[in-house]
């Protein structure tokens, strides 16, 4: 199996971004097709590394060779790059630069605070009032197994474990995240443990986790329905699957449908692998979080620009909404549901709990 060193990675995703560019859907924070390396050398951000004996280490092993216009992946090369742009995304060197500029960002955890209660170093829509309630519907006790699918730094599953006593497992696929919250709880691994993981090859034995919890996170797969199918087999029997999940559509006047909460990309997802779901309605108040997150951000501006972390900024309000209407469900381009599945057990259903897959209402 061909292993590579980063520089070596990058330079070959940026050549088959050259000659194949994609766009990859769970991305927002890359969408130029570049016409020269230099170009190519955005995807990697601050992170990218010097590529000058990268050339003909990969050239000695057959994956690169010499053309007039420079240097061209052989047939391998190609294979080897898309598998290497496959796994590693643009979105994971965003994330790589987001958890090393947040380490030293105090008024990224101000912000934390005052927009969602709590600084769990999020990047989700979800405040504390959305956790407490995942947190009821979880109904955790002492010693419950639960997996943190895409637990950054792991401050949402040291919370869980802290308030419940669970035994909560974090992966993430960002080196510099796990490596955060394995020496910040290092006193605490007799119940908190992390990994460097890809969704994609979830690596933890059948029947190991009575809860695995998703916030924002299952728009990384790249085969959504065969994560969903690993995600099944992790389950003990009588376990479940709780996941935020938003979806956007550009005009939701004329697309309404896209919106509803059998229509997702996750509710098609778990259709396709037979689970069962049921949801609860988190549209309204994730709208007016999006409104408050722009306001604060605005007013939090000149914070981020003297620490020189603009970038935070930036991303803030990319994933705000500025508008200053009242909310209306019918004109609103956006919806955020809390999935659980299998759909048995759990909280009492409330009046925007629907079960999936054709179901009643409830």
């Amino acid at each position: 199996m061909n292993s590579v060193t980063e520089a070596e990675r990058q330079v070959l995703i940026a050549l088959i971004e050259l000659t194949d560019p994609i766009e990859t859907p769970n991305n927002t924070h890359y969408a130029f097709y570049p016409k020269s390396l230099e170009d190519a050398a955005a995807y990697f951000r601050s992170l990218r590394q010097d590529w000058t004996l990268s050339y003909a280490s990969l050239i000695a092993r057959g994956l690169l060779r010499t053309v007039d216009s420079g240097y061209a992946l052989t047939s391998a090369g190609a294979e080897l790059a898309r598998q290497e742009r496959l796994e590693h995304p643009p979105i994971w060197y965003w994330y790589r630069e987001y958890y090393t500029i947040t380490t030293r960002s105090s008024a990224y955890s101000r912000f934390c605070e005052a927009l969602y209660g709590c600084d769990l170093c999020q990047t989700s829509f979800s405040d504390m009032a959305q956790i407490s309630f995942l947190i009821q519907v979880a109904n955790l006790v002492p010693g419950s197994r639960v997996l943190d699918l895409g637990c950054g730094k792991g401050l949402l599953a040291e919370l869980l474990s802290d308030t419940t006593g669970a035994r909560v497992s974090g992966v993430d696929y960002v080196p510099e995240a796990i490596e955060q919250a394995l020496e910040r709880t290092a006193a605490k691994r007799d119940r908190l443990d992390f990994r460097v993981g890809n969704f994609d090859h979830l690596d933890y034995l059948t029947g190991s986790f009575e809860l695995v919890i998703a916030i924002d996170t299952l728009y990384m797969p790249n085969d959504l329905p065969a994560t969903l199918c690993k995600l099944r087999d992790l389950l003990t029997p009588g376990g479940k699957m709780l996941v935020f999940y938003s979806t956007f559509c550009p005009d939701a006047a004329q697309s309404r449908e896209t919106l509803l909460p059998d229509n997702t990309g996750l509710a098609r997802a778990l259709g396709q692998v037979g689970l069962s779901y049921r949801t609860w309605d988190f549209t309204e108040p994730t709208y007016r979080l999006m409104r408050r997150k722009y306001q604060l951000a605005e007013s939090m501006r000149s914070e981020f620009e003297a620490e020189g972390t603009m970038f935070l900024y930036d991303h803030l309000i990319a994933e705000s909404d500025k508008g200053e209407g009242p909310y209306d469900p019918q004109t609103v381009s956006m919806a955020r549901y809390l999935y659980q599945a299998p759909a048995t057990g759990g909280l009492e259903p409330q009046s925007a709990e629907r079960l999936g897959s054709g179901g009643p209402r409830w």
